[in-house]
């Protein structure tokens, strides 16, 4: 197995690294690793932020820490508005997008790595690193240039897209992407002087933002580029890919060491998956149906049925991606005391 890092030789003390490094290396600890996320809507200021996120992890006592700002918080530097109407999960249901005019793109400024909201994540991450104990990795999420590219532009980004991968552009989405590209790189090199590594997440892994498979496959190229960036850091880099119909085996290809995605509902399987890749597989936890509305016991079986997948090795217990703001607490307990009783 070819990993990019010496595991053995990555983090710090503590029975949270030491599972976090066995599942790394698909060696076996004194039980498997677990984790979930959630978005925290209202808590944008950095006080908030890390309150919010130190009680979550003090109350569940998760082996990571999925640090979570404010969901499309990369794009706010721009002028991406939330809205005061949340979904179940904490996402906007009416956002303001700001780059409904297409010439919109050429005008678009570089921002500094410190400004609003980068700020405000940057100093809440380092107030929960100050306050969390050492042994618990943190990942910080993040969101790809192109990604927060849509969240300006929303569902019309389509046809920006083809002209730039056609080599037309004429909406000038390219020079756009350079601006964020940068913008979101330094922010990570900002962010990872204090994160364990990164929680980057995608919205093009899949065909779903684009009208063709092959269209997606270039266009993740210039989603990727600020995660690839850092291959040559000693950090975890992680991946979210967000959608229905992934390029997975694409993907895979990328110097990543973690793979989230929602395992339960979109291909492929935990056990597929691990016929393709040794990286860490993140997931086996459907967070809006098993997690959010069945039973303790129903949480308890999916585990072991995500855990029988992969033998239980290079797995991270998690959901498919952030749980309902509305997630029974016992169901979370649950999915620890599953994996306790597995040992």
């Amino acid at each position: 197995m070819e990993l990019r890092l010496d595991f053995r030789r990555w983090g710090r003390p503590g029975a949270s690294w030491d599972r976090l490094r066995a599942a790394l290396l698909h060696e076996r600890a004194d039980r498997i690793p677990i984790t979930a996320w959630r978005h925290f809507p209202g808590f944008d200021d950095s006080e908030a932020l890390a309150r919010v996120h130190l009680a979550f992890q003090m109350r569940y006592a998760f082996d990571v820490m999925v640090f979570t700002p404010t969901y499309a918080y990369t794009a706010e530097p721009w002028g991406f508005q939330r809205g005061s109407a949340v979904d179940e999960h904490g996402l906007p249901e009416d956002p303001e997008r700001p780059f409904v005019d297409v010439e919109t793109w050429p005008h678009m400024r570089a921002q500094a790595a410190g400004c609003p909201p980068f700020h405000e994540v940057l100093r809440g991450l380092r107030l929960v690193r100050r306050n969390l104990q050492e042994d618990v990795p943190i990942l910080v999420t993040v969101y790809g240039p192109l990604t927060t590219a849509r969240f300006l532009r929303g569902d019309r980004i389509r046809k920006d897209i083809e002209g730039l991968i056609a080599g037309t552009d004429d909406a000038g989405l390219g020079s756009a992407v350079t601006v964020l590209s940068n913008v979101i790189r330094a922010f990570l090199e900002a962010a990872l002087e204090i994160a364990d590594g990164v929680y980057y997440i995608s919205y093009f892994t899949c065909t779903e933002c684009t009208d063709n498979a092959a269209t997606a496959a270039e266009a993740m190229d210039y989603d990727l580029a600020p995660l690839i960036g850092l291959s040559d850091r000693d950090k975890l880099l992680g991946l979210h890919m967000h959608g229905h119909d992934l390029l997975f085996d694409d993907v895979i290809e990328y110097p990543i060491d973690l793979f989230n995605w929602h395992d339960r509902w979109a291909k492929p399987s935990l056990r597929d998956a691990r016929m393709k890749t040794d990286a860490l597989l993140m997931g086996g936890i459907n967070e809006a149906d098993t997690m959010h509305r069945e039973t303790a016991a129903a949480v308890s079986l999916q585990i072991g049925d995500a855990v029988s997948q992969v033998d239980g090795k290079g797995l991270v217990i998690a959901p498919g991606g952030p749980i309902h703001l509305q997630t029974p607490s016992e169901n979370l307990r649950a999915a620890v005391k599953a994996l306790e009783d597995l040992g």
